[in-house]
């Protein structure tokens, strides 16, 4: 009672119960303990400090999950049904938590070589406070937040996840996304080599892979663009999608930054020192002949036939064949014999040669002349749609 009533005391108890959490932690992975041996207090702690999961996930996991064998052992429904877990993504989060784990504290199981993952380094705050705006994708911050997306699930992410969890419909922020995930892969998703590779490169052309979106606008702003830079905010771009998407060149970031095609100056000079910075601070080399950077192949092109010159002419070979077949086929049925009505003796009304025959009779006559001509539809001028009566 008396530590509530001293100022900044909750504060303090709040820290020492911290600390205590982190003792756990630190005297499980020192012991090499597996996680399938670990008591329900530190399984707590871990959920809680390296997961990143919220309160109320962790009270349900008190209460029901007692060691780290029961934790490892829960399948998606019972994640749902012990711990109160609906969000899919939320249960994608704990499910590779635990599988990262279980890897990293087992004798028996391959080690894993991103350790710095399940430590909590790149956890959900971090996305969405930090890694997201350096994309040029902040706008996205907030359904990351919600569904506790960490740099251990960006790999496992889908389309669906994507367009429907996260609402990140816009296909070339999709693509953004991709290209910023192999940047943390190209650094082993190591945080302070990030840092460090960040910081080396602020006042220099060089491991552009690794510019933030603010890095982007900064290079335009000194190449004399100042008024189109600021377009680049939220658009996605940023050094991996320039370094590491051969598809990306000089016209597209044009087009990002929203340069007038008329504007062909401005477009010159981007031109220019587009090349400039893929050829000092990227990987991506200008093919021989032709002076251009190397492009992947458009998707068009992939389902263009083998023989492109050819295809017309086939196209004209396909339709004479047609038209031959039916020329054919009319002269084959103009060949069959002649069905006659069995109680009239006449030809049976509806066949097809009574109908062309009924057809040529009306053409022949003036149609102000016969008194049939006010009984006729006067939009009947197919053979098909000539009514005839039996005789």
């Amino acid at each position: 009672m008396g530590l509530a009533l001293v100022p900044g005391g909750t504060q303090r108890e709040f820290d020492r119960r911290k600390k205590k959490k982190h003792e756990l932690l630190e005297e499980a992975m020192k012991a090499r303990t597996p996680f399938a041996l670990w008591n329900g207090p530190t399984v707590v702690a871990w959920l809680e400090l390296w997961v990143g999961m919220p309160a109320w996930y962790v009270a349900a996991c008190r209460a029901n999950v007692k060691s780290g064998a029961i934790m490892s052992a829960l399948s998606d429904q019972e994640i749902q049904r012990e711990i109160g877990i609906s969000n899919p993504l939320h249960r994608l989060k704990l499910r590779l938590a635990i599988q990262e784990m279980v890897s990293l504290t087992s004798p028996s199981a391959p080690p894993t070589s991103r350790t710095t993952l399940a430590f909590g380094d790149m956890n959900h705050e971090w996305i969405g406070n930090e890694w997201l705006p350096t994309l040029g994708l902040p706008q996205y911050r907030s359904y990351f937040m919600e569904c506790l997306v960490d740099a251990r699930m960006l790999d496992h992410l889908n389309k669906k996840d994507l367009r429907g969890q996260l609402k990140m419909v816009d296909s070339f922020h999709r693509t953004s996304f991709q290209f910023g995930m192999m940047c943390l892969k190209k650094v082993n998703y190591d945080k302070k080599e990030l840092t460090r590779l960040r910081e080396e490169s602020m006042s220099e052309i060089k491991d552009v892979f690794v510019w933030s979106n603010e890095r982007v606008i900064r290079w335009v702003n000194s190449i004399g663009l100042r008024e189109y830079a600021s377009n680049l905010i939220e658009s996605g771009v940023h050094g991996s999608l320039i370094a590491l998407d051969e598809s990306f060149d000089h016209n597209a970031l044009a087009l990002a930054l929203q340069i007038p095609t008329q504007n062909t100056q401005a477009r010159q000079i981007l031109e220019r020192e587009f090349n400039n910075l893929l050829l000092a601070g990227t990987d991506r080399r200008v093919d021989e002949g032709d002076g251009k950077f190397r492009r992947a192949p458009s998707w068009r092109k992939k389902f263009r036939p083998k023989d492109g010159s050819n295809s017309s002419s086939k196209g004209k070979d396909v339709k004479g064949m047609t038209e031959m077949q039916m020329g054919t086929s009319a002269s084959a049925r103009a060949m069959e014999p002649m069905p006659i009505d069995p109680y009239t003796g006449r030809m049976a009304p509806g066949s097809p040669l009574h109908i062309a025959k009924m057809a040529n009779m009306s053409n022949q006559r003036s149609p102000t002349n016969t008194p049939q001509a006010a009984a006729q539809p006067k939009a009947g001028g197919d053979a098909q749609n000539v009514r005839t009566y039996s005789c």
